[in-house]
């Protein structure tokens, strides 16, 4: 009886697996490659334990990697868009487009020493894509919410190539401590490199296809993972919406605007609201859940007007950033899904709309790399023609420039980067910064001091010594005790540019003698002294 078990067992598993491959072959099909080129980089990676050695081959097949990816992606994409939208030969179609981005990528990929920020986030804006379509395709193949359909396929994936991992580590931390004792370090990391291939590249993505629901499956969260989503999750989300409103309130009960504290906060909310959006549109067991859902857009319009104020704030003082400027593709993506929710539409407009924004705001010359580069490097231009420092488009340096004006002027051409702008490279290539040198001093070991002379000891540290340079000392009576050290950190200085680190120098006066256990003194180039760090002890006369 258990034999036969364990056989009907088996011919199910062959019957899933063939089940897989008569829907997906041509992603199947990339999926072995990608298998194969997972391998070859897992046995060809420069070798740790014999230095010099490195194949070119390696590098080709880690650049091949993305379009390998790429081409799964799409072939997925595709057969759900032939469940969708039959046509005839889909199989061709399936191939050619999988095929034709394959090519695309390598093409972009191949040879490229050091991948620019414009080619990764070209490649993962057309991930984000083709995963929002798969998602719509997906909902609108099933017409059921095709969130949960596809989060239970991912978490499904993803734990069980967990299990699968831990156990085939297990098995061979086992035999190369028990079986085999000797080996090099090489062969035993190089088997460990596999099980993770085998459980993640092997079975978890054709565990993911495999969870995928068939064409007209209509998929739902289990009752008890609804329950705990609407029971738990949701008032907590209320609870973090209330917080909100509160602070809403603070801001306009004291009627000034904190700048850059709310923005993560209400990016969280429109993010939680998506989510319970596009996984419980449908749900009909918490009629309070869906009137939410329903006028979520007139709830969150506080929240939004300080959200996207605050936002501009930071724009107008700061600029982009491509964290900015995601932030706000990101913010207009959740507005549009309380749009959507509010007009009583299917979540899958809002997949649509961000697979569209994906494209557009990776692979146009509105992506997030350029739009904030010409930001920034607007913002230079102006702050370089305020301050008189550009000449006939040559960028010139002056000594009178406050502190602030240099390190923003500097920061921005780090950010723009020299190869982004010849503007920021003149910045960079004038060393323009503050100029800021540091120098650590330290005490020599087992120096002794004579205390002849002297009535008190008094410690100090740092916090001692205001900005002035003056160190400030309360004695047992209540009196203050104030020691000018601009001199000696003047002397410091001078010391510390010949020398940068070494024993430190005593600092002696009429009535106090100061010995330093250690200091590090910051010197600007107006001649401005910061103490960093600072610690001794002074005896007084």
């Amino acid at each position: 009886m258990m034999a036969m078990n364990i056989t009907i067992r088996i011919l199910q598993l062959k019957g899933r697996a063939h089940e897989l491959i008569r829907r997906f072959p041509v992603a199947v099909f990339w999926q072995a490659v990608l298998f194969l080129v997972g391998a070859g980089i897992i046995l060809l990676r420069p070798d740790l334990y014999a230095e010099g050695w490195h194949s070119d081959y390696f590098e080709h097949l880690v650049r091949l990697a993305p379009a390998v990816f790429g081409a799964w992606m799409t072939a997925v994409m595709f057969r759900l868009f032939t469940d969708v939208f039959p046509v005839k030969k889909s199989l061709l179609l399936h191939a050619a487009s999988s095929a034709v981005l394959f090519l695309l990528l390598a093409y972009a990929w191949y040879g490229v020493e050091n991948p620019s920020r414009h080619l990764i986030v070209g490649t993962q804006g057309i991930y984000l894509a083709l995963a929002f379509l798969a998602l719509f395709l997906l909902e609108r193949a099933n017409k059921a919410p095709g969130l949960p359909s596809l989060l239970f396929a991912a978490a499904f994936s993803i734990a069980t190539s967990i299990l699968l991992f831990l156990g085939l580590i297990l098995c061979v931390a086992a035999f190369w401590a028990l079986i085999v004792t000797d080996a090099d370090g090489w062969l035993p990391e190089t088997t460990y490199l596999f099980s993770g291939l085998i459980a993640y590249g092997g079975w978890g993505l054709a565990a993911f296809l495999a969870a995928l629901p068939s064409t007209g499956a209509r998929y739902q969260f289990p009752a008890a993972t609804q329950k705990l989503l609407l029971y738990l999750f949701f008032p907590v989300y209320l609870l973090l919406l209330l917080v909100l409103y509160l602070y809403v309130g603070k801001i306009i009960g004291a009627g000034e605007m904190p700048v850059g504290t709310m923005n993560w906060y209400a990016s969280f909310a429109l993010l939680g609201f998506a989510f319970f959006f596009g996984t419980l549109a449908a749900q009909e067991r918490l009629p309070l859940f869906s009137r939410f859902l329903k006028w979520g857009l007139l709830l969150f319009l506080p929240i939004l007007a300080i959200q996207i104020y605050g936002v501009w704030l930071r724009y107008e003082a700061y600029g982009l950033t491509t964290l900015r400027y995601t932030s706000m593709i990101c913010t207009f993506c959740g507005i549009y899904a309380l749009a959507v929710a509010f007009l009583r539409r299917k979540p899958q407009q809002v997949y649509l709309c961000a697979a569209i924004l994906a494209l557009i705001f990776s692979l146009t010359p509105l992506n997030v790399v350029d739009v904030p580069l010409r930001s920034q490097e607007a913002r230079l231009t102006q702050i370089l023609t305020e301050n008189n420092l550009l000449q006939d488009g040559q960028v010139i340096k002056r000594d009178d420039l406050p502190r602030k004006t240099i390190a923003e002027i500097a920061d921005i051409a780090r950010y723009i980067g020299e190869d982004a702008s010849p503007l920021a490279a003149q910045v960079l290539a004038a060393n323009f910064n503050t100029h800021n040198e540091t120098f650590s001093f330290y005490a020599k070991s087992s120096q002794e001091h004579s205390v002849a002379g002297y009535q008190r000891l008094i410690p100090f540290d740092t916090h001692n010594i205001n900005n002035d340079g003056f160190l400030t000392l309360q004695r047992e009576d209540g009196t203050e005790v104030r020691i000018d050290l601009s001199p000696y950190g003047t002397a410091l200085v001078e010391y510390g540019k010949e020398h940068k680190t070494l024993p430190i120098m005593d600092y002696e006066t009429d009535v106090y003698f100061i010995c330093f256990e250690s200091a590090v003194i910051e010197w600007g180039r107006t001649g401005s002294i910061h103490w960093v760090h600072a610690s001794g002890f002074v005896l007084i006369r």
